[in-house]
């Protein structure tokens, strides 16, 4: 509807009110027409979803939403999920006859009107999600005849109004979903009519009133995500029509009151997340009703009461992550009905109970995280509703029971992280519902069953960190679905499977730390999703294939310690989204590829040990994002670019051990994040440039084996982080800076095999922590040694052979 015809219906509206027909006027009170024409303007009735008769003449039962009596007075205002948008206008109040309002769903907002409390009659107040905001207004309390109060889902704040409590005839009390803070009050203990209330989701803090204890008609109570304190009253257990108790997700503290075990109609009990302590009280076996019973997430201890076993109609028991010690009681097998068990993270210990197999209807098991030992029951395999089974993390021993591949409707498997031998089960491969299995960090051995390529749902598979032999399975690459394959850290011998160029949803590849030898199979670059590949430590050969440079979605290449042979593929430089490239430790040779400067998400860069020659590209300056740089063992040549000094965020460079010549670029001195910097064993001529000593961060200084002159620039003395300081072998000239004193935490000090001379600064002696210290060699330092060293007695180094006596102690 546009604005003039909205003006058109107010004006409509306004000029019934002025002549209304003789028979309106008869049979209803203008003042009802009144407050309705107010209430249009004020929500936008203009823009109603439906706003039928509205603003006609005709009788009021007529138009859209409202209800009237014999004699025409308002009595029913429901216009729910109309796209009301406004405030409550104060005129509502006027409204006297009014017995039910329903605002639900709309976007009303600003705060409840005080004159709500003119309502006498009004019996069911609804007006759940929407916006209304400040305190709920204490004249609520004067509506005598309400039996429905429903808030729930806006922006109220403040306290409850105390004079909630005067509603005698409130069956419906729901206000979750709001920012209510302060106390509960007391009064609530008063509605004696009260068959559910919902407080949920709010600020409200203190104590839990043990009033609530009266509320005998009560069914449903849910206090959750609060921050209420302090104990759960006893009196919860005189509740005693009580189905639904959930105090989840609060400050509680205390221990569960056994007078709970009294609520013999409850099915919910839910008080997890919470700082409950001491033991389950074994009352609460008492409850056969009980279908929910949810401890989890608190600090309870001891051990679990056999009691919870007679809990026939359970259908969930949540008690993980709490202090639960002792073993899981067998009595649990009898929970027929049982349908979820989480008894994850506590200290349980003992075996798995073989009973736990007559749960015949159990969708999900959760034990992880705890102590138990011994091997998984064959029982097992007798849960054939199980969908998930999580025991990783525990101390379990044995074989992995055939039985298990009985589970067809399985969807996760978890066991990684226990002490199970044997050989993989061919039986695993009948688990055509498997989505993820996991069966890493155990002492697993034997080759990888064929049968492994039937689970056609498959999309994840860690079998990593065992002592699996053998050849991956050619017929992997029929797991289409597979996004993640884990076989690292065993010992699989073999080529890689061609077929895993098949597995197009593939995200993580890890083959690392295996024996695995031949090439990389090219059509790995067919896994378009591809973000982490790692292949290293096995002994693949071969080159690296061009195919990987396809890989757009890689974020980590790790090759390292192979023997890949060739030169590095400038198709690399089309992975933008590449992080972390390892090639390290192979026989590589030929130049680095300046393409390699344009990964501009590169953090970190290993190319070390190889047999790499030509310059250090000058397009490396443009990797912004690059924290660590490592050339060294190389037989690169030609002059350190300038170029590095731009990249703000690097940490280590090393290029130690090459060719490298020319002068320390004194742009290396804006490297501000550096904490290691290895330039030795190279050809590096001239004087160490003193824009170093700009180098705050800096830990480990590498200088060693080069042909430095000039003097140790005083500008190091700055360096107050630095740990090992490494200049030897150089041409150094002059005398050792006083300044080197300030390196308060210098463990490592190598000087000797240059040219100083003059004394050993005595300021040096307040050095304490040096652990080694090297002087001599082809220096000609004389004076005296500091007295202090004398009296570090874990002190290496060359001291001795200077022919220098320690200073007297003034």
């Amino acid at each position: 509807m546009n604005v003039a015809t909205g003006a058109m219906v107010v004006a409509v509206l306004l000029a019934s009110l002025i002549a209304p027909s003789t028979a309106l006027a008869q049979a209803e009170e203008p003042v009802d027409r009144e407050a309705l024409v107010g209430f249009f303007v004020a929500t936008g009735g203009d823009t109603w979803g439906r706003s039928d008769n509205w603003g006609s003449d005709l009788p009021l039962d007529r138009w859209h939403g409202v209800g009237t009596d014999s004699a025409g007075r308002v009595v029913s205002l429901a216009l729910p999920s109309n796209g009301l948008v406004g405030p409550i206008p104060a005129s509502i109040g006027s409204l006297t006859r009014l017995e039910h309002l329903d605002l639900a769903d709309n976007d009303v907002y600003g705060e409840i009107p005080a004159e709500i409390g003119d309502l006498a009659n009004l019996i069911h107040l609804d007006l759940h999600n929407n916006r209304l905001d400040r305190p709920i207004p204490p004249e609520v309390g004067s509506l005598a005849a309400l039996e429905v109060l429903d808030l729930k889902h806006n922006h109220l704040s403040g306290a409850i109004p105390a004079e909630v409590g005067n509603l005698a005839s409130l069956r419906i009390l729901d206000l979750r979903g709001n920012g209510l803070s302060r106390q509960v009050p007391d009064s609530l203990g008063g509605l004696s009519s009260l068959t559910r209330l919902v407080l949920s989701g709010n600020r409200l803090s203190g104590g839990m009133p043990p009033e609530l204890g009266s509320l005998g008609s009560l069914v449903w109570l849910d206090m959750s995500r609060n921050s209420l304190s302090g104990d759960i009253p006893p009196e919860m257990g005189d509740l005693a029509n009580l189905t639904w108790l959930d105090l989840s997700s609060n400050y509680l503290s205390g221990q569960v009151p056994p007078e709970l075990g009294r609520l013999s109609h409850l099915r919910t009990l839910s008080l997890w997340l919470n700082g409950l302590t001491g033991e389950i009280p074994p009352e609460l076996g008492d409850l056969a009703a009980l279908e929910d019973l949810s401890l989890s997430l608190n600090d309870l201890s001891g051990t679990i009461p056999p009691e919870l076993g007679r809990l026939t109609a359970l259908r969930l028991l949540r008690l993980g992550h709490n202090q639960l010690s002792g073993s899981i009681p067998a009595e649990f097998g009898k929970l027929g009905g049982l349908r979820y068990l989480w008894l994850e993270d506590n200290e349980l210990s003992g075996a798995i109970p073989a009973e736990l197999g007559d749960l015949h209807g159990l969708k999900g098991l959760w034990l992880e995280g705890n102590r138990l030992s011994g091997s998984i029951p064959d029982e097992i395999g007798r849960l054939r509703w199980l969908r998930r089974m999580y025991l990783h993390d525990n101390r379990l021993s044995g074989d992995i029971p055939a039985s298990i591949g009985e589970l067809s409707r399985l969807e996760e498997l978890r066991l990684d992280g226990n002490e199970l031998t044997g050989e993989l089960p061919a039986a695993l491969g009948e688990l055509s519902n498997l989505e993820r299995m996991n069966l890493a960090d155990n002492w697993l051995f034997g080759e990888i069953p064929s049968q492994i390529a039937n689970l056609g749902r498959l999309q994840i598979l860690r079998l990593n960190d065992n002592e699996l032999k053998g050849p991956i399975p050619a017929g992997i690459g029929r797991l289409t679905r597979l996004t993640e394959l884990d076989l690292h850290d065993n010992a699989l011998t073999g080529p890689i499977p061609a077929g895993i160029g098949k597995l197009g949803e593939l995200r993580r590849l890890r083959l690392h730390n295996n024996r695995l030898s031949g090439g990389i199979p090219p059509g790995i670059g067919r896994l378009a999703e591809l973000s982490v590949l790692d292949l290293s430590d096995n002994r693949l050969s071969g080159a690296i294939p061009e195919s990987l440079g396809d890989l757009s979605n890689l974020t980590q290449l790790i090759l390292r310690e192979n023997q890949l042979v060739g030169e590095i593929p400038a198709s690399l430089a089309r992975l933008g989204r590449l992080e972390w490239l390892d090639l390290s430790l192979n026989q590589l040779h030929g130049p680095i590829p300046p393409g390699v400067g344009d990964l501009a998400s590169l953090e970190a860069l290993y190319l070390s040990f190889n047999f790499l020659d030509g310059e250090i590209p000058e397009e490396f300056g443009n990797l912004a994002n690059l924290k660590i740089l490592k050339l060294r063992w190389n037989e690169l040549s030609g002059e350190i670019p300038a170029q590095l000094g731009d990249l703000s965020s690097l940490r280590q460079l090393n290029l130690w051990h090459n060719r490298l010549t020319g002068p320390i670029p004194p742009e290396l001195g804006r490297l501000v994040n550096l904490t290691r910097l290895d330039l030795d064993g190279n050809e590096l001529s001239g004087e160490i440039p003193e824009e170093l000593g700009n180098l705050s961060l800096l830990t480990e200084l590498w200088l060693t084996g080069n042909d430095l002159s000039g003097g140790i620039p005083a500008e190091l003395g700055r360096l107050t982080g630095l740990r090992r300081l490494y200049l030897d072998g150089n041409r150094l000239t002059g005398a050792i800076p006083a300044g080197l004193a300030n390196l308060a935490g210098l463990r490592r000090l190598w000087l000797q095999d240059n040219e100083l001379s003059g004394e050993i600064p005595t300021r040096l002696g307040g050095l304490t922590g040096l652990e080694q210290i090297f002087l001599g060699g082809t220096n000609a330092l004389d004076g005296c040694l500091p007295a202090a060293w004398e009296s570090l007695d874990t002190l290496v180094g060359d001291l001795d052979t200077l022919g220098l006596e320690f200073c007297a102690v003034s």
